[in-house]
């Protein structure tokens, strides 16, 4: 296969480096593909030296000479400069990985013959096509609980069919270092001086052959002091070197290739650390949504709180941040201790030597690559919460309904608690199963009528209102059974973006959308009918018993 195709990602470093995670796979299986890239130079410069090991060439944006320095009049010929230079080539295909308003215009501006990902047509409204980008729009971007990672949501998105796993081929011998990033964007997301003061003096006092790193950027940097100018680390303090401020990110990717383990909260250097297959401890605290973000390796180790209000919304206050308290040191230091005892201990000995009062306020998972890509697995084997319970039907669901692809699996282990709360989905469930029943029938009515010699207006107006009434009753529905929300929101979205040019041909696009919503509502009614007669059986035979 040969071709150009260009990506588009404007967001973070660390989607630049899910996003180079992904493309990788897809050349990997499309070796005669040639990739181009648009990234924010703010983002890209810094990993300028792993983007080159997979595009082709790269366009960075500087927003400064669009938006701060000049006039309107000189960044709208920036703007015109840059695209042009993007259209020198007519790409086959540009995807957009930023689901943001910008990068959408911006993407409606590129010359390409096929566009997947958010883009805007001839009336700028908003357009997503293809399915997996339908779903990313539809849940990722509002809900929590999508049961994937990104990096597989791209490469779901460009087609791959194998999972390329990144191997060691240096054969480097790591050395004793440990290396720490224990900052993060947000406070929600950040544990605390504190909290790491107390990691750092247990690993230095029963590792005395080892040194910790701390890494960071130069606003981390009055952080920092708290941790190296704590007295509890006086003793140890020639054994931890701050390299905070001081390293660029390609040095710290050097870092941590030569490092044994690292530890820090889900950011970019956890990717890095990906990329440089170290073992991993990754925290993540606040609005971080570890099934999606985590990094995309096999070596990772991710410690979240069992509190209900987690994950929490960026535009939600949170002053108290219960969930920081859900994690003890005495979890990370101890699973630390599975990485640096040389597989004297694996990971499960570790954790069955910590105390209920350890171990009870969070789940501990534990990374894997399966057949359909990455998978979190739950060591602390906690009942599943109601949350959980909906992560495994959508991702059952979603993989078979958009990759065709059958996942066998048990049902989730719940409480009578959550069986009490499930059951109650089974009504909801039921009643919009009715409901794209109704938008079966009225778009079968509206193409009925549109194709008459002579057409009743009167009846066409009657089936679009009723149609638009099924809308907003999907919508009620949602909010009475917000866990439905993902199947809702992705219908919503698909069927907006049905594909047709006249009435006719519109109703018949989504009469083939409800036909779908309709059976994935009956195959969810089912799970959950399933899960709750389950919990029902296991109870009765233990009185029995």
């Amino acid at each position: 296969m040969k071709g150009t195709v260009l990506f588009i990602q404007l967001t973070r470093i660390g989607d630049l480096v899910q996003t180079l995670q992904a493309v990788r796979q897809f050349k990997g299986e499309n070796s005669g593909i040639e990739c181009h890239l648009v990234a924010r130079k703010s983002m890209g410069r810094g990993i300028d030296f792993l983007l080159q090991t997979v595009f082709e060439k790269i366009f960075y944006l500087d927003t400064k000479d669009l938006l701060i320095e000049g006039t309107f009049a000189s960044g709208l010929k920036n703007l015109k400069d840059f695209t042009g230079r993007i259209n020198e080539t007519n790409y086959d295909v540009s995807v957009n990985f930023s689901y943001t308003k910008s990068s959408s215009y911006l993407h409606s501006l590129v010359r390409s013959n096929q566009k997947l990902g958010l883009t805007r047509n001839d009336k700028t409204e908003v357009s997503v096509t293809d399915p997996w980008s339908q779903y990313v729009y539809a849940s990722v971007m509002r809900g929590t609980n999508t049961p994937f990672n990104l990096v597989d949501i791209y490469r779901y998105s460009l087609g791959c069919k194998e999972l390329l796993v990144l191997q060691n081929e240096s054969g480097e011998i790591r050395e004793n270092r440990i290396v720490i990033h224990p900052f993060a964007s947000s406070k929600k997301k950040s544990w605390g001086a504190t909290k790491w003061v107390e990691v750092i003096y247990k690993l230095l006092n029963e590792y005395t052959d080892y040194d910790v790193h701390l890494v960071g950027a130069t606003n981390d940097l009055e952080e920092v002091s708290k941790i190296v100018n704590s007295p509890a680390l006086e003793k140890v303090k020639s054994r931890l070197k701050s390299h905070v401020g001081d390293f660029a990110i390609e040095e710290t990717y050097a870092l941590l290739q030569r490092a044994k383990m690292f530890i820090g909260h889900d950011s970019m250097v956890s990717h890095l650390a990906a990329e440089t297959l170290t073992q991993s401890i990754v925290i993540s605290l606040g609005t971080v949504r570890p099934h999606e973000t985590t990094a995309y390796s096999d070596k990772v180790v991710n410690l979240v709180p069992r509190n209900s209000c987690y994950p929490c919304k960026v535009n939600e206050k949170c002053d108290l941040l219960p969930c920081h308290n859900s994690i003890q040191h005495q979890v990370v230091t101890k699973i630390a201790e599975s990485y640096l005892s040389d597989g004297a201990k694996d990971i499960n000995t570790c954790l069955a030597e910590l105390s209920p009062f350890h171990t009870s306020n969070l789940k501990v998972y534990k990374s894997e690559y399966t057949e359909t890509g990455l998978r979190l697995n739950e060591l602390t084997k906690n009942f599943s919460d109601i949350n959980d319970v909906f992560k495994n039907y959508y991702e059952i669901i979603f993989q078979y309904y958009l990759r065709g692809t059958d996942i066998n699996t048990s049902l989730p282990d719940i409480t009578k608690e959550t069986a009490n709360k499930l059951s109650e989905y089974i009504e909801g469930t039921n009643h919009l199963f009715e409901l794209y029943n109704f938008g079966v029938r009225y778009c079968n009515q509206i193409i009925k009528a549109s194709e008459q010699k002579q057409v009743d207006y009167a009846e066409l107006q009657g089936a679009l209102k009723k149609l638009n009434e099924v809308d907003q009753l999907c919508q009620i529905t949602k909010q009475t059974y917000p866990l439905l929300a993902d199947l809702i929101d992705f219908f919503h979205v698909n069927k907006a973006n049905t594909p047709g040019n006249n009435l006719s041909e519109i109703a018949k696009s989504s009469l083939l959308c409800f036909y779908d919503a309709s059976n994935l509502a009956a195959v969810m009614n089912d799970f959950i009918k399933n899960t709750v007669q389950s919990k029902i059986n296991v109870a009765e035979s233990i009185k029995e018993v």
